[in-house]
């Protein structure tokens, strides 16, 4: 259906029509991990991954309609200090998977698209896995048929190995970890249990391939000096320990904000102006914190285009759809399910001060 919309709007002009009108509109692209779909691997994870041939796919479509900026540039263009260019697309990376070199960069290099990569620098200092990728590994090697777990309030149901079965449960356990009601400490402490109680039952840990994993594996510091040498890729934080700054309190917001933006500079010589909000989350404090800690601008997963006199410490960002189709990812790009908007219709930008919660 969407194709059919897409392609009657496309021949009566108004794709044309819409995409000028937001012409001075900046999208930033939110991407994760990039894997080799051709690549041997011990496990593939339970949550989607994107794949290079997806991103070269994507890529491709994309730069017949717009134009890959840094996110440098795109923040001196919303300010007004420099002229915008029409049809501006950013690329960012969350996490700072060792993917997002190995496999991403090359892409992106094809098609001269710079881009942002943001660091857990806890993660990067420690050599410690995401929660998240540590629980998906343990999940898959663990006997679940028929197992509940309590997570916060909720119960999450396991009603057999199958893998589509696991992986709706495992999404579910997500879902309810982040709904639960208490500090972010205290849901990663209960996540990182709930790991180590299933390593210790079948004896596989992620940590023990953590190091050589594509899937897992984060950038280290030697790799990420590297990259910063090159004008391609710059790198900006994502806390330190992927906090939620939305439930945190300011001490907590300012250490996060501020010690990663420390470590990142020690490490790369280079001054660390972007932060991108773990899972979405934050709050009014955690804006005003982070314009103090000196950070020029952060994006959130609140999903739209930016123009003009938006927050730089609140940027919208979109992702690509699961379709590969040239339709949907412009759908997607294009925000065009705001299309009763076309006249640019928006709602004040007032800074935003509820908490989002992403995936």
């Amino acid at each position: 259906m969407r194709s059919l919309v897409f392609g009657f709007l496309h021949r009566v002009g108004l794709i044309k029509l819409y995409r000028f009108i937001h012409r001075n509109s900046v999208a930033i692209l939110m991407l994760h991990g990039v894997m080799d779909e051709e690549a041997s691997s011990v496990w593939v994870p339970l949550r989607p991954q994107l794949s290079r041939k997806r991103l070269k796919a994507a890529l491709e479509i994309l730069s017949q309609y717009y134009n890959f900026i840094s996110l440098e540039a795109a923040v001196d263009m919303l300010a007004g200090r420099v002229p915008i260019k029409p049809y501006s697309l950013v690329l960012t990376f969350d996490d700072g998977y060792r993917s997002q070199l190995k496999h991403a960069l090359p892409i992106l290099q094809d098609f001269n698209a710079p881009a942002t990569i943001f660091l857990a620098t806890g993660h990067i200092e420690h050599r410690k896995p995401f929660w998240f990728d540590r629980l998906d590994y343990a999940l898959q090697h663990a006997r679940l048929a028929g197992r509940q777990f309590n997570i916060g309030n909720e119960i999450i149901q396991f009603p057999s190995d199958r893998r589509e079965d696991v992986r709706v449960s495992f999404k579910q356990l997500r879902d309810a970890a982040k709904r639960a009601d208490r500090p972010d400490t205290k849901m990663v402490q209960e996540m990182e249990t709930l790991a180590e109680q299933l390593e210790s039952e079948h004896g596989q840990r992620l940590a023990d391939i953590f190091e050589h994993d594509d899937w897992s594996a984060l950038l280290n510091w030697k790799e990420i000096r590297e990259a910063g040498a090159q004008s391609l890729v710059t790198f900006g934080s994502h806390t330190v320990d992927h906090t939620r700054l939305g439930l945190a309190t300011e001490d907590e917001i300012r250490h996060q904000a501020k010690r990663s933006k420390e470590t990142i500079e020690r490490h790369t010589g280079n001054q660390c102006r972007f932060f991108c909000f773990p899972s979405g989350s934050f709050s009014a404090k955690s804006l005003n914190v982070l314009q103090a800690a000196g950070y020029a601008a952060a994006v959130t997963t609140l999903e739209g285009l930016n123009t003009r006199n938006d927050d730089p410490l609140a940027l919208r960002r979109v992702s690509l759809p699961a379709s590969d189709r040239r339709s949907d990812i412009l759908w997607q790009i294009l925000q065009l399910s705001q299309f009763r908007k076309t006249l640019g219709l928006r709602p004040s930008n007032r800074r935003i001060t509820e908490c989002i919660l992403g995936d």
